[in-house]
């Protein structure tokens, strides 16, 4: 609202009283607005002050000897002061906190955040601590910062702070005094270690650490016994201290994209649902008997011969062994009754295991650029299968039992020695895509032609193609 009181003449005012309704129904809806904002702002379970607004005056009655300006100036005044408020309140509610401006009031700290994020800075001001004391978050993602003070462990009421994407080699072991902290992100910097002082986060729930440069983890972890996430993708490790697997809470381990050639046992790990070792220098992997939980397993891009016991796997959803050296798929996986994706592409496997047919949730297999020379009669009694992925095997026939996977969307066969193919596949009703190229079918057979006719159409039916 924008008003001035050196625009209205006395004329004006005398002509034209309605307008004095006209503010005082604005001054109402306002006031209204000021005092919505102000229960907002509120802690939970606060009662609010009552400092009402006094209600707006009505216009001159006849004959009164009330000044009509005098009454037009004073709703003005109030209209002006009342939308400051607001506009004040507005202004709390929708920016952060800032190190700038004056330090905010403890109830304002606890219900928003402090955030600095891509302010550009190389150092925090020296308001940093005072301005954010009361904050339970503390964001200074996307700076550049090299260090961050000790006056950060003065920050007693932080449950999460977020230093992400800076410049940082270190932390400061005054970060052991932020005992409320149950967040603490530090992915994408510099940092070359996680000390001994993390064992004092007690409280901690999730560390992302990914995308730094760290070659050891502490032993002290294994005092972190509420944390539930801990990623440390895209570092430096060359081992994993057996201590993690005291993490009892745990419930994702993201130690991809790093050195390894090992990983200790994991024996307490049973709250566990996503372990991710992908692109490592894995010869082996642990046990996951105690994993009774999990629900994601990646071991892509290893040194792999072998793959443990699946049998207690029973919650498992998804199973990733790309690139590595195996030979076979353990007949265990038939336990993984909850299993939807096995993707094992980039292998050395000469044959798939028949017990994968008791798999009722199964939807998408990719054993593509192996030597499979032949598929199990089992695997086409998997109604649920929509993605059978083989391409670049050394398969000379597709069985005519194709035509029983009636949920069949994806089939990519390309790069195989097949010939012939099964006049069934006609049948695949819900079929989007099939990719047969590479291999020595003769398409000019009247036979053959008729049938990739007949799957182009039902392809492009369903919004793809052959």
């Amino acid at each position: 609202v924008t008003t001035s009181h050196s625009t209205m003449s006395q004329g004006d005012a005398q002509k034209t009283p309605e307008r004095l309704l006209d503010l005082s129904k604005r001054l109402s809806k306002v006031a209204d607005d000021f005092e919505s904002l102000r229960t907002r702002l509120a802690p939970p379970g606060s009662t609010v002050s009552q400092t009402p607004i006094a209600p707006p005056p009505l216009p001159p009655s006849e004959g009164s000897d009330d000044s009509t300006l005098a009454r037009f100036t004073s709703i003005l005044s109030r209209l002006e002061t009342v939308t400051d408020q607001v506009q004040d309140l507005r202004h709390k509610l929708s920016k952060p906190f800032d190190a700038t401006e004056a330090p905010p009031s403890e109830a304002d700290a606890e219900a928003l955040e402090f955030s600095l994020e891509k302010k550009e800075l190389e150092e925090l001001p020296e308001s940093f601590a005072t301005a954010a004391k009361s904050a339970s978050v503390v964001n200074l993602v996307g700076n550049r910062l090299k260090s961050l003070p000790p006056s950060i462990g003065t920050l007693a009421k932080v449950t999460e702070l977020n230093v992400s994407e800076n410049q940082l080699k270190s932390l400061p072991p005054e970060i052991a005094n932020l005992v409320a902290l149950r967040v603490l992100d530090v992915n994408d910097n510099q940092i070359t270690s996680l000390d001994d002082f993390l064992g004092k986060l007690v409280n901690l729930e999730r560390l992302d650490a990914y995308k730094n440069a760290i070659t050891s983890l502490t032993p002290q972890i294994a005092k972190l016994k509420n944390l539930k996430e801990l990623n440390l993708f895209n570092n430096q490790l060359t081992e994993i201290p057996e201590e993690v697997g005291e993490l009892e809470e745990l419930e994702l381990l993201n130690v991809a994209s790093n050195k390894l050639t090992r990983v200790p046992e994991l024996p307490k790990l049973r709250s566990l649902k996503r372990l991710a070792l992908f692109w490592n220098k894995l010869l082996t992997c642990p046990a996951l008997d105690c994993m009774s939980e999990l629900e994601d397993l990646q071991l892509s891009k290893n040194q792999l011969e072998n793959l443990p016991d699946l049998s207690s796997q029973r919650a498992l959803k998804s199973i990733s062994v790309s690139n590595n050296k195996l030979r076979v798929i353990p007949p265990s996986i038939g336990k993984c009754v909850a299993l939807t994706e096995i993707t094992a592409g980039s292998n050395n496997i000469d044959s798939l295991p028949g017990e994968m047919a008791a798999l009722p949730e199964l939807a998408k297999v990719v054993v593509a650029q192996n030597r499979i020379s032949e598929l199990p009669p089992a695997l086409f009694d998997i109604t649920t299968l929509e993605t059978l992925d083989v391409a670049e095997n050394k398969l000379t026939e597709l069985s005519a039992s194709v035509g029983k996977l009636s949920g069949l969307t994806n089939l990519f066969v390309q790069g195989n020695k097949i010939t012939q193919l099964p006049p069934s596949l006609s049948s695949l009703a819900l079929l989007k895509r099939c990719t047969l190229t590479g291999n020595p079918i003769d398409t000019s057979a009247p036979d053959a032609a008729k049938l990739l006719a007949t799957m182009k159409g039902v392809c492009e039916k369903n919004g793809g193609k052959v």
